[in-house]
């Protein structure tokens, strides 16, 4: 799935606030040693991109929209881990950026710390927050040098059986999962056609979420990790992106 995914503004702000009656869209589970090393990695990140944003505003329009995903991926970490703490502040962090208020953004940030290892929260509507949308979910797959953390990349990387270790793919699987816990809220136009597009839609994204466990279950195995069910892995989550990308692009 890529930043080729189009959605009107009318359309997210109706979807978004179904999901948010609903309380639909609950965090993947995953283990909470997963999570509180994506937590870390992605706190350290959004600070990197936020502070980007604040010093050159000719960067800002590429690293803001991976900044505000990023703030609504770790929301809904603390979602999951029972850190309603992290989830706030996070959320808090976003709604800083859809206004474009890095200053305030980076002082909202310096506060966010991973905490949580209890049962998950009630979902809590995070779709519905910060104005957030499928382009944004979608920039974290892009490369580091326009604003992206390279997930994409390091999927086909690590398909050649090369990149990321244990960890890394861990974090990477972090990151899948959620992202594709807010693609389900987000169909695009093309998606909505008919029910047979809405079901490709949910199915890909469902399938991503359990791909990206997977992942996370052999990666987290250490040096017991099969090699070649974690290219197998990558090569299927590959495959789902490409799915999707193929049948619902402009």
């Amino acid at each position: 799935m890529t930043t080729r995914l189009r959605l009107s503004v009318g359309s997210i702000a109706l979807l978004t606030g179904l999901c948010f009656l609903a309380g639909a869209n609950a965090a993947p589970v995953l283990p909470p040693e997963t999570y509180k090393k994506a937590a870390d990695a992605d706190i350290a990140q959004l600070k990197e991109h936020i502070k980007t944003c604040d010093t050159d505003p000719s960067q800002a329009k590429r690293f803001a929209p991976t900044a505000k995903s990023l703030a609504m991926i770790i929301a809904m970490y603390g979602e999951a881990t029972g850190d309603a703490a992290l989830r706030d502040g996070a959320v808090k962090v976003a709604e800083a950026l859809a206004k474009k208020d890095f200053k305030a953004a980076g002082a909202a940030a310096k506060d966010l710390a991973a905490k949580g290892t209890g049962k998950a929260l009630a979902a809590g509507g995070l779709p519905g927050k910060a104005k957030f949308g499928l382009e944004e979910a979608m920039s974290p797959f892009r490369g580091s040098k326009v604003g992206g953390l390279n997930i994409e990349k390091d999927i086909r990387d690590g398909m050649k059986g090369g990149g990321l270790d244990g960890s890394a793919l861990q974090i990477l699987a972090a990151r899948t999962a959620i992202l594709s816990e807010y693609t389900l809220a987000f169909p695009n136009e093309k998606a909505k056609i008919n029910k047979a597009n809405e079901a490709k839609w949910e199915k890909w994204s469902k399938d991503m979420i359990e791909v990206s466990k997977k992942l996370d279950a052999e990666a987290g195995k250490g040096k017991g990790a099969d090699p070649k069910e974690v290219v197998k892995l990558l090569k299927l989550l590959d495959a789902k992106c490409s799915d999707c990308h193929n049948e619902f692009r402009d």
